[in-house]
């Protein structure tokens, strides 16, 4: 009781001590959220009195997740994650109250979810198998919503069968409604890239707004809403391409919509009460762990918590008539970079979307669909881009495998069975490069095998046969039982294959036994396994890795390098912990440095230029960079001869 009470007590304190960035912080978000909101809502179907469903979720994640959620920076509200599940659950279960029921029981089965602190079974899903799974939905959300940006009505089809219509979509456009989705693409494209303050400052959906409601209404004036080419009619119909929805007098009444319980002895029903919560819970905690990597305090956020926080919204907001309620990290990255510290920046955006709604409801209604069909193709296409895939790839090219298996089937069939066709690859991928006989892999895989002794001074923690994402749960419980300030030696000489959601998982758990036990963590044995990646999480095995041939610049600093009697180092290096000091970095999570030229410049200052990626926000709303950094060391030696470095970039 004293803990949450002091938690309390912390909270007030920080928002009364940055409450006036966390204003302008909410107030930029809302701008962001609120088209994305009702565009949410056109892109799954909903019927007309049900519009706002999407803006319900967004004034719920505000004004209740706030207060009884973990997550300090992050935003709640409606993902664009569940447009595809939404639009199918529709017509499955025959109606929107049978949905709003489903929402009410996902949030339910989150809440028992995060009370009973099964967060940690999130990890029994592999990383690559996740990563396909957001692939595949950013498909299905740029698939499905192409062709209504282009100003084309199509009929009911399956998401793959969406994907291979957008030629004929293309070919058949309106020209002005099409004008309107492409121009508001490239102002989303373009718009992390200006560098001028004012540009930067306002978020690129209401740049988008601001030429996209007046082109339309030029065009109309213009053509009068008629234009003829190639023989061909296009029409503008306002009715058809704005939004529309009336906000009601008797808002307790009519405003809300309410769930009907009726369908829930359904087989189908309970489908979609777990796609949803797979979803939901999902992107939640993923969300949660990219944002604490960008917080620009550094705290931790309590992931059964948010969990248990997410479902009683979700559960709020479904009675009510709204979607889901998740921590989503596009918003959430926006909240940050306009300067938010606390969680009053949440419930901020949430009072400004409802007076949004309420007292500007008849500009609202004057936004094209175009634009906002806009929002979610750009969306979509973060999700899905080739970016994703090439970042698999540079993990292994195993990574890149379940990926694309996963992506696959889930475009194919539906999100449960791509999520279990992606488990299942995995598995089999570990089989073969495990080269172990099927039985013995098996028996590893339900049996694994850890020995934790006390040797000495540390504990010592041997892993025999097999260590991949199924090992995790196991493994957790054990490390959990290492007192702090303590030393760890997980040992992997006798492991014949440890993936990749392992050696993350545990590279994860040992900087966090470091920082916040006092305690040392070390890896070894890993020396004689050989990878198909130079990333230190790739699965590690026996087979042979790739070589990989030089670039054209990477020859010419070679050369330039030994001419110079330098040292020059091409490969990728993951360990960029060192380069955290450096203040730039501290909210730009960096994902790796190569190509790194080191020297001397006297006995006592050395020097390294290295080539930077690092990104600018986080997962889907990430921006990534390249940069190049000279760093110089300095020794600085004491009377006492102790030898201290002090280096500057």
């Amino acid at each position: 009781m004293s803990a949450t009470i002091n938690n309390i007590k912390t909270r007030f304190l920080s928002i009364k001590q940055y409450w006036r960035t966390d204003v302008l912080a909410g107030f930029s978000v809302s701008l962001v959220a609120l088209p994305l909101s009702i565009g949410i809502a056109l892109a799954m179907g909903l019927p007309s009195n049900a519009l706002l469903a999407g803006v319900i979720a967004a004034m719920v994640g505000g004004l209740v997740t706030s207060f009884i959620r973990s997550g300090n920076v992050s935003i709640n509200g409606p993902s664009p994650a569940l447009i595809g599940i939404v639009a199918t659950a529709i017509v499955t279960l025959g109606g929107w109250e049978f949905v709003l029921a489903a929402f009410v029981c996902s949030g339910a089965m989150q809440v028992i979810f995060g009370v009973l602190k099964l967060g940690g079974l999130a990890d029994f899903i592999p990383s690559s198998v996740v990563q396909g799974m957001m692939a595949a939905i950013g498909v299905i959300i740029l698939a499905g919503q192409v062709h209504h940006g282009l100003g084309v009505e199509i009929p009911v089809m399956n998401d793959f069968e969406k994907l291979m219509a957008i030629p004929s979509s293309l070919a058949n456009m309106n020209p002005m409604i099409a004008i309107l989705f492409f121009n508001s693409l490239i102002i989303l494209s373009i718009h992390p890239y200006m560098t001028n303050r004012f540009i930067k400052y306002v978020p690129a959906t209401i740049w988008l707004l601001l030429f996209a409601v007046p082109l339309y209404f030029v065009f109309d004036k213009i053509t009068g809403g008629n234009v003829i080419i190639f023989g061909k009619m296009h029409s503008l119909i306002q009715t058809k391409d704005l939004i529309h929805f009336k906000l009601p007098r008797d808002v307790i009444g009519k405003f809300f919509i309410y769930p009907n319980f009726t369908k829930i002895g359904s087989l189908n029903f309970w489908l979609v009460v777990v796609s949803v919560f797979l979803i939901s819970t999902i992107e939640t905690l993923g969300s949660a762990k990219a944002i604490d990597k960008i917080d620009p305090l550094n705290r931790k956020t309590n992931l059964n918590s948010d969990v248990a926080a997410m479902g009683i919204s979700t559960m709020i907001s479904g009675v009510i008539g709204g979607l889901p309620v998740i921590a989503v990290i596009a918003r959430s990255s926006v909240n940050i970079n306009q300067g938010a510290k606390t969680s009053f920046s949440n419930f901020v955006h949430g009072v400004l979307i409802l007076l949004f709604v309420f007292l500007l409801s008849d500009y609202i209604q004057l936004v094209p669909k175009a634009a906002l069909m806009a929002i979610l193709v750009f969306t979509g296409y973060k999700l899905a881009s080739p970016k994703v895939f090439k970042d698999a790839n540079l993990k292994g090219y195993e990574q890149f495998m379940i990926l694309s298996v996963t992506l696959v089937a889930t475009l194919i069939t539906d999100l449960n069975k791509g999520i279990v066709s992606g488990i299942l690859f995995t598995i089999i991928i570990h089989l073969v490069r495990s080269h172990l006989p099927a039985n013995l892999f098996f028996k590893y895989l339900a049996f694994p095998y850890f020995n934790l002794a006390k040797i000495e001074d540390h504990y010592h923690l041997r892993i025999k046969g097999v260590a991949n994402f199924v090992s995790i749960l196991k493994i957790r419980r054990i490390l959990a039982s290492i007192p702090p300030n303590e030393s760890l030696v997980l040992d992997f000489s006798h492991t014949r294959l440890v993936d990749f959601s392992f050696l993350e998982f545990v590279n994860n758990w040992g900087k966090e036994y470091e920082t916040e036990r006092d305690g040392q963590f070390e890896i070894v044995g890993l020396d004689e396994h050989l990878t198909t990646s130079e990333h230190p999480f790739s699965i590690h095995t026996l087979p042979q890795a790739v070589v990989k041939q030089l670039s054209k610049r990477q020859k010419e600093l070679k050369e330039y390098a030994f001419a110079n009697q330098w040292s020059f180092e091409h490969k990728i290096d993951w360990q960029t912990d060192y380069l955290k000091e450096n203040i730039f970095f501290k909210t730009r999570p960096i994902e790796y440095v190569k190509n790194r030229i080191s020297g001397n410049y006297t006995e006592n200052i050395s020097w390294e230029l290295i080539d930077i990626t690092f990104d600018e926000g986080a997962l889907m709303a990430a921006e990534v960079h390249n940069t190049t950094m000279l760093r110089i060391c300095f020794d600085q030696r004491s009377e006492e001869r102790r030898v201290g470095k002090e280096c500057r970039s």
